[in-house]
């Protein structure tokens, strides 16, 4: 970290932590130490706003212990000490009375001591370490690396020159995706076609050729149309397939059931629109999907959706190619200090390695999604006590079924900056330090080559009694007598370790340099050795990374486990199609998460000056629906479902596809969650089906 002075202040290169990017910016310090601007973030709120959160005046300094009841909101300020011996006490007493495993360790935002809190559950001799990715980008990841052996490059802030069409599935870069409205699908490119496949009109939607307003959770019924046109036109690349596509031929027998009639119907979409935009990818090379790493997967059929999609990159020859949709590589890491290697060879299995087997396999850690079973019903594995970091039950479907399983805890620790609705059912509350007021070691993955690895010094010191969320977990390494494991506590010793994984030119740069290190794939240098200088199509020379050695058409993996080897769509569980008994009560298709750049989850919503942006939670309706229920912009209006009802403000507006109802997400006053379904997981994943359910809304009556 660079440092410059002034007459009476400081300026300090650092690190943001507002979303996962890390940018580098300058903070100003005053004589007193306290931070008065930041500069360098432009077009990002979030960053540019941080100082608001820094110094709220509602933020966590001191550690607590409840008081009152549970949810009360009763605490009394405790000494670090107590704090800690505490937690080491229940930890032990539930490890001796039930077994390590019936302790839980969970890991929210932010995600940057998840190695010492993975360390922590895995020493102590728990498997359950769980994270927020139980909900978020996992599945998008497995679902890839089991169909083609390798995770997808699909978000990438790198532009490709020689894209001609962009295929955009349920993302919108203006509200989701740093630099937001300078990144590259934000605006019209000449030469380059787009298609939107979208439920509302977005900004980006409003820049396509082509706008597929599809309902929620039919997105894998619309990529089986596309390869149904695809093969009936010949537009597929079949000499790539007969040398590296398995299952193809039942994959083909099977796409025969979804011709544009059905999908437009299924979809509820032109079917004309279907066929141009089916031609226009297929036949615009090289082309290219662009999806969010989440949205897809959250419905009750997410995994095998996605997998359908994906699958349009094999079948016209763009997959791992300029311009098409790239393979995602490592680069240099960090040494792991997680002992995942113990978990897996030594311990007992996750909560979830009973139930979705796939996922665990790919996937480095429980499925949090169970936590709620395990509390309430001790299935698959009771869970008994919970040591957490940035857990918010908003994440969780049915909501207060989640904050009902905390409450039920036998003990119940966690760390974060506020209180929220997870941290009012807890015994113990600790103050955790903010990015500026912390130290991190941070392997940014970047583009499907290129990567940085940076090392953040600590810019301000901690405000009120405030420590690192990885420094909380080392001194309870200590507490519970492994201190040689925890590096006796000292957090700076625990990232030289990871460091050493290193280069040795890259870690002292790293360290030295706030703006990091770019660090490249070796692959490229083997594709290079191999005689292919136009370093791509990895599968010249590694083929696919698969059970096979080929794409996987039909999984044979997925076939093992008693699941369906074809990407088969499935109508969302609740649905106007798969649940009519409900539709009398519940006509709305109802969806949520659509992001924004000025929120986080359920971050930055008590900060007064990001609310200026949009200071309501908002349900968006298509004026039909709005009108034949007497509701206009601005008014109450209560969202129900078959979970129970939430209040937000009617936003009004014709982006919204007509019957289609869109709740934004993350505020903990006007949780959405707690309208969607926690029963209908995907048997693959375990993912919630978060956007894809039913749905009223009702005016709520004056006084």
């Amino acid at each position: 970290m660079t440092a410059v002075a002034h007459t009476d202040t400081l300026v300090k290169s650092t690190t943001c932590y507002e979303c996962d990017a890390n940018c580098l910016f300058d903070v100003t310090i005053d004589a007193s130490g306290r931070a008065i601007k930041v500069e360098g973030l432009p077009n990002c709120p979030r960053g540019q706003l941080q100082l608001e959160r820094q110094y709220h005046p509602d933020r966590l300094l001191y550690p607590l212990k409840r008081v009152g009841a549970k949810g009360s909101g009763e605490f009394e300020r405790i000494s670090w000490e107590e704090a800690l011996d505490t937690i080491a006490a229940h930890l032990q007493q539930t490890k001796a009375a039930h077994g390590a495993p019936a302790v839980g360790f969970f890991a929210g935002y932010t995600k940057e001591a998840r190695p010492q809190l993975q360390r922590l559950a895995h020493a102590f001799g728990s498997p359950n370490y769980l994270t927020e990715s139980g909900c978020c980008f996992s599945a998008t990841m497995v679902a890839e690396k089991l169909t083609y052996g390798y995770k997808l490059k699909t978000t990438s802030t790198v532009e490709s020159p020689k894209t001609r069409c962009v295929l955009v599935w349920s993302t919108n870069a203006s509200g989701s995706i740093p630099p937001f409205e300078n990144h590259h699908l934000a605006s019209r490119k000449k030469g380059r076609k787009m298609i939107v496949v979208d439920p509302r009109r977005t900004e980006t939607a409003e820049l396509a050729d082509i706008h597929l307003q599809i309902r929620p959770g039919t997105d894998g019924a619309l990529a089986l149309g596309f390869h149904h046109l695809i093969f009936k036109n010949g537009w597929q690349d079949q000499a790539f397939l007969d040398e590296w596509a398995n299952g193809l031929d039942a994959f083909r027998d099977y796409i025969q059931a979804f011709p544009p009639e059905r999908v437009a119907a299924i979809c509820g979409i032109s079917e004309a629109d279907l066929c141009a935009a089916v031609e226009l990818f297929a036949t615009t090379h090289p082309a290219q999907i662009a999806m969010s790493p989440t949205s897809t997967v959250q419905h009750s059929n997410g995994f095998q959706n996605h997998r359908a999609m994906i699958l349009l990159s094999a079948v016209t020859g763009n997959i791992d190619r300029e311009g098409g949709n790239r393979f995602f590589n490592d680069k240099v890491l960090p040494k792991p200090i997680e002992l995942f290697d113990v978990c897996k060879n030594e311990l007992p299995p996750r909560i979830g390695d009973e139930v979705f087997p796939i996922w665990t396999k790919y996937w480095p850690a429980a499925q949090s999604m169970l936590m709620p079973d395990c509390i309430l019903e001790g299935k698959p594995q009771p869970l008994k006590t919970l040591l957490a970091m940035g857990i918010n039950t908003a994440m969780w479907a049915n909501s207060k079924r989640m904050e009902q399983a905390l409450g039920a805890l036998d003990f119940f620790a966690v760390s974060d900056f506020f209180h929220n609705p997870a941290t009012l059912q807890a015994d113990i509350v600790l103050p955790a330090a903010t990015s500026l007021e912390r130290t991190a070691l941070i392997a940014y993955p970047g583009c499907a080559y290129q990567g940085e690895v940076k090392y953040r010094h600590q810019a301000l010191p901690p405000r009120g009694e405030a420590k690192p969320d990885g420094q909380i977990f080392l001194e309870l390494g200590v507490k519970l007598g492994m201190a040689e494991q925890f590096w006796h506590g000292n957090l700076a010793a625990s990232w030289e370790e990871m460091g050493e994984g290193l280069p040795d030119d890259i870690r002292k740069e790293a360290w030295e340099n706030p703006a990091g290190v770019t660090v490249y794939s070796p692959v490229i240098e083997e594709l290079v050795d191999m005689g292919f200088l136009d370093a791509d199509r990895q599968w010249r020379i590694n083929g696919f990374r698969t059970a096979t050695g080929k794409i996987e058409f039909d999984s044979v993996e997925l076939k093992a486990h008693g699941y369906d080897g074809l990407p088969t769509y499935r109508e969302p569980m609740e649905s106007p199609l798969s649940t009519p008994e409900l539709l009398a009560d519940y006509p709305l298709v109802l969806t949520s998460g659509g992001r924004q750049k000025f929120f986080t989850h359920s971050q930055q919503h008590n900060v007064a000056a990001m609310l200026a942006y949009d200071p309501h939670p908002r349900v968006q309706l298509h004026p039909d629906d709005a009108a034949a229920r007497g509701i206009s912009t601005g008014d109450a209006v209560e969202v129900r479902s078959a979970r129970g009802m939430v209040q937000f403000r009617a936003d009004v507006t014709d982006i919204m596809k007509p019957g289609v109802a869109h709740c934004f997400h993350g505020w903990n006053e006007a949780n959405v969650n707690e309208l969607t379904d926690d029963q209908h997981l995907d048997p693959i994943s375990g993912f919630p089906p978060f956007k894809s359910l039913l749905c009223e809304v009702r005016k709520v009556a004056e006084g």
